[in-house]
């Protein structure tokens, strides 16, 4: 379901199960998760998750399995798989990218949310139905996805459960871009952040978005982390590059 391929220091989480439109089974949140600690131990400065499969990016869930959830044994099994896959994407150190192009629905739209950006193609649809199936969907997930669109149109998606195009989700920010070739346009972004941005910079920027996220404006250890910056060895090749009008080349 989940593969990994590392090509240019460019990590590539590829979604393919043609037989299911890219249904994700249960075993398989705990493989992406695998796929994100083999892509974080790499060396890789950027993630793109993309489907290997025409017309869909992924169909959620695998609604086969949910029948065997009734028994109270299991009732959790696939809120704290999905919690292991999606957190360890949501975590990940590097800048990840969804590239939507197709189909996108239910925990699809989980998995798109827990990347950094979503790029979504001119044919890209999304859809959050749970509430025509009688379940919710985890509380994490849904966070995320009224931290992006507003509580608004959170209601929208979940409570009518329409499908929008991509225009529209570009419009209430689900995407932030919208591209006739996001696979391309994906890897040009991924291709310049691991070439020309320090990684340690990275890092520490997206830790301090998500700190944002959860509502915090002040933080001790990042005050640290930005006051320190001016003596690393990344700032002098960073103004040594400006200087000599070159590309900086950076550690990490």
């Amino acid at each position: 379901m989940f593969t990994l391929d590392i090509q240019r220091r460019i990590a590539t989480i590829g979604l393919s199960r043609p037989e299911t439109r890219n249904a994700v089974p249960l075993r398989s949140w705990a493989k992406l998760a695998e796929c994100v600690g083999e892509a974080a131990a790499s060396g890789a400065r950027a993630l793109l998750v993309r489907s290997l499969v025409p017309g869909i990016f992924c169909g959620g869930a695998d609604i086969a399995e949910f029948a065997g959830f009734a028994d109270p044994a299991r009732q959790a099994d696939l809120r704290l798989a999905m919690a292991e896959g999606l957190g360890a994407l949501r975590d990940i150190a590097i800048p990840s990218f969804a590239v939507i192009d197709g189909g996108c629905f239910g925990a699809g739209v989980a998995l798109a949310l827990a990347c950094d950006m979503r790029i979504a193609g001119k044919g890209a649809r999304f859809g959050v139905p749970p509430s025509r199936l009688g379940i919710t969907y985890p509380q994490a997930d849904i966070a995320r996805l009224t931290a992006l669109v507003g509580p608004g149109q959170a209601a929208r998606l979940f409570l009518i459960g329409d499908q929008i195009d991509a225009d529209e989700a570009l419009r209430i920010g689900l995407v932030e871009m919208m591209e006739t070739a996001p696979d391309e346009r994906a890897e040009a972004l991924a291709l310049r952040i691991s070439l020309s941005n320090a990684p340690t910079s990275l890092r520490l920027l997206k830790r301090s978005i998500a700190l944002a996220e959860a509502g915090v404006a002040r933080d001790a250890g990042m005050d640290a982390a930005f006051d320190a910056a001016f003596g690393s060895q990344d700032l002098a090749e960073g103004l040594a590059a400006f200087r000599e009008k070159r590309s900086p080349v950076f550690e990490g």
